[in-house]
């Protein structure tokens, strides 16, 4: 939902005094309108963390190879003695129509962004409205990377008081974040049109179960008056979010009615180097080895490109120490900044925002180069036509 705010200048100039001022900034000769480019709106937005039931693997082979999984391979993707296998109970950012939290909303979220919560979209000056709804039996929170926020809506766990000071929610509860979008949100000066951030969860130990449980999503700010009216960059044809994360399931709050629904009557031994190594997801959006949504095969990646259209990719990643990746992409180039590459490296909570202009057609590998994790199941493929 959008909502068109029309400041006063009073309030307008307190709030611009608050982020430190330079909230406006002149829009190119091409871009849409004033009226429409450049007026400040308040987007607001119904999410709810749900629990889910994930597949990490729902083809049920390496897509990316063409074949039944290996030995090392179903270590990660397969049930078996000592491991649960590539399903798993977790927590999702759904979003929906109103504060009901009934019918879910249409935005566009595609197939292929599997685990990622929807995608939140601002220009400079505009105003974020979350009203977040927790349906998780554990604490939950949305706590965004760079909008401006008061501490009431940071969605952190409080030290030592109320549980929701800080915008953390009970099972059950229901929180109003209200964030702002200045002008040190978007893109700087050597920046594209737009650029990514993540919001994820940060409630209890510092968001870490939450976060493994699967609860993250990308937010994009696009610079003041080079936006469509939907927050979207306006000079990009297609764009595509790649989450590049380590699922750890022995951080999850879920670990425990994982192993009771999905153990069997199997040996479980919590405390194996075994078990805990199967329970760690090298994943891509939460898909293991170019799996994805229905429809996908060896053939049919989930991501398709118009060849000659320009693409921006969003590349994120979030975890641990064994989450410092380095998507690469096979069959054709990004530029970031100004500089040409075909690998890019991301850590925890960082996003690298890069443009490609695909002009090599056919289905081609994206992946980490670190070997650990593209053996283990970080990769996946897309297609250019």
């Amino acid at each position: 939902m959008i909502v068109r705010c029309d400041y006063s200048r009073r309030r307008f100039v307190t709030w611009a005094a608050a982020l430190g001022g330079g909230l406006a900034a002149a829009a190119p000769a091409h871009a849409l309108s004033r009226t429409e480019g450049e007026r400040s709106r308040t987007r607001v937005h119904y999410i709810a963390a749900e629990t889910v039931t994930w597949n990490y693997a729902p083809q049920g082979r390496n897509l990316v190879a063409a074949r039944s999984f290996n030995s090392s391979e179903r270590v990660v993707a397969c049930t078996g003695d000592n491991r649960l296998g590539p399903v798993f109970e977790k927590s999702r950012y759904r979003e929906y129509t109103d504060d009901t939290f009934t019918k879910p909303a249409d935005r566009g979220h595609a197939p292929y962004t599997g685990l990622l919560g929807p995608v939140i979209r601002a220009q400079v000056g505009d105003t974020i409205t979350v009203v977040f709804r927790n349906n998780t039996p554990f604490p939950a929170s949305m706590h965004p990377h760079g909008v401006f926020y008061s501490k009431g809506d940071e969605g952190v766990e409080a030290p030592g008081g109320d549980p929701g000071a800080n915008g953390v929610v009970e099972p059950g509860g229901t929180h109003r974040y209200t964030w702002y979008v200045p002008e040190r949100a978007g893109p700087g000066p050597d920046d594209p049109s737009s650029i990514g951030w993540v919001y994820h969860d940060h409630s209890v130990t510092m968001g870490v179960p939450g976060v493994h449980a699967g609860l993250v999503g990308p937010l994009v700010v696009s610079r003041r008056g080079e936006a469509a009216p939907d927050g979207s960059p306006y000079d990009v044809n297609r764009e595509v979010f790649s989450l590049f994360q380590e699922f750890d399931e022995n951080d999850s709050h879920y670990l425990r009615r994982n192993i009771d629904r999905f153990g069997g009557n199997r040996r479980i031994d919590e405390a194996s180097r075994e078990f805990q190594r199967s329970n760690r997801k090298p994943s891509i959006n939460g898909y293991l080895f170019g799996n994805g949504p229905r429809g996908v095969s060896d053939t049919s990646p989930s991501v398709i490109l118009e060849k000659g259209k320009k693409t921006r990719w969003y590349v994120m990643a979030l975890g641990g120490t064994r989450d410092t990746h380095t998507p690469h992409w096979h069959g054709n180039t990004v530029t970031i900044r100004g500089h040409r590459a075909d690998v890019v490296s991301v850590l925890p909570a960082t996003v690298v925002t890069a443009d490609m202009r695909p002009d090599n057609s056919g289905n081609w590998l994206f992946h980490c180069h670190v070997d650990e994790h593209m053996l283990s199941g970080m990769s996946t493929l897309y297609r250019v036509r």
